[in-house]
Parts: structure tokens; C-alpha cells; sequence
């Protein structure tokens, strides 16, 4: 005769209690770092952002976009207007602007073609303008792209001064930064 064995093969409970306890921390732990990873693409988003904006005052600074409608008016210059103030939560947002009168700053009575609001607790946090490589931290700056000139105007708004370079830098809720860089030759990049 022969002897049949009836072999039953799975988890046991302790098995089983040690494959969820490892699923467990490992979910965890991603869910931890998820806030993280996520703030710093909504940065890393928001410099690119930044860079485009400015790259666009250039396009329409160069190109042949008039700065009305009806009229083929071409020699306004187009800029980008950056604030580290808190006030009226101006360190917030960005405006790209036609500078109607001029002056190449930014000033209430030029057109505002779009305001970026910037959301989820990021802001402009600081502004270091640069000559002969010292830099010079302000509180305001216009960028500003005149045609046939692909150079950039890097004005003080408030006392007019005029800069070579340019950093912006962009900070989030957990204190990292990413930095936006215009040269007075009109590159703009966005550092690593």
C-alpha cells in the first residue's frame, strides 16, 4: 500500500506577518519622502516658469510684436518685473509688462500683458544684481528687451541703476532654492 502524503504548501502566519510589516515601512517611507520630492518639482517647475517668462519679454522684445493692437508701433521695449517685498504679498508674483513710457523699469502706468501669481508657499525670496562681480542685493528689478537689441536692461526699479548680471532666487516652504540667472547678454538659465 502505498501512503498517500498530503502536503499543503502557503504562507505561514508568521510569514505572512513579516511580508506586511516590510510593505509597511516601505510604504511609509515613500509617503515620507513624497512631500519632498514633490515641493522641490514644484520649484524646479517654478524657475523654469520664471526662465520662460523672461525668455518671452525677449521674443516679443526682438520680434515683430507691436505693443498695441491697432497701432504698428514697435519701439517699446518688454520686460519682466521681479519684487522681494512681502508687502501686498508682492515677492508672489511676476509681471510681464510693456514699458509704455519708456523708462526701462517697470511703473503703474505701463501695460501689464499677464501677472504669475506663484502658488503653494513659494516666493522670490532674493534679488543680487551684479557689476564687476560683486553683487548687490535689491529689493526690485525690472528686465527689460528692446528691439533690435537681444541684450538685456537689468534696471533698479527704485533709483534706476543698471546692472550686468542678474540672480533670482526662488524659495519654497522647506527652505530649498533654486536660482535664475540673466546675463546682460540676454541668456537666461536656470542653475542645477
Amino acid at each position: 500500500m502505498k501512503k498517500i502524503v498530503n502536503t499543503i504548501k502557503g504562507f505561514t502566519i508568521l510569514e505572512l506577518i513579516v511580508s506586511l510589516a516590510i510593505f509597511a515601512m516601505m510604504t511609509a517611507l515613500v509617503l515620507s519622502k513624497y512631500g519632498n520630492f514633490n515641493q522641490n518639482i514644484l520649484l524646479t517647475n517654478l524657475a523654469y516658469d520664471v526662465a520662460l517668462t523672461i525668455r518671452n519679454a525677449q521674443s516679443y522684445g526682438l520680434n515683430v510684436k507691436s505693443s498695441t493692437r491697432t497701432a504698428n508701433d514697435f519701439s517699446k521695449p518688454y520686460g519682466v518685473y521681479f519684487d522681494t517685498s512681502a508687502t501686498s504679498q508682492a515677492n508672489t508674483k511676476i509681471i510681464f509688462f510693456t514699458d509704455s513710457n519708456n523708462t526701462n523699469v517697470y511703473e503703474a502706468g505701463d501695460a501689464i500683458i499677464q501677472t504669475t501669481t506663484i502658488t503653494r508657499g513659494s516666493i522670490v525670496s532674493a534679488i543680487c544684481a551684479y557689476n564687476n562681480g560683486s553683487c548687490s542685493s535689491i529689493n526690485n528689478v525690472s528686465v527689460l528687451f528692446k528691439r533690435p537689441d537681444p541684450s538685456a536692461i537689468i534696471k533698479v526699479t527704485s533709483g534706476g541703476a543698471s546692472y550686468a548680471n542678474l540672480r533670482i532666487t526662488l524659495r519654497a516652504t522647506d527652505n530649498t532654492t533654486k536660482v535664475v540667472i540673466v546675463n546682460s547678454t540676454g541668456q537666461v538659465s536656470v542653475e542645477p
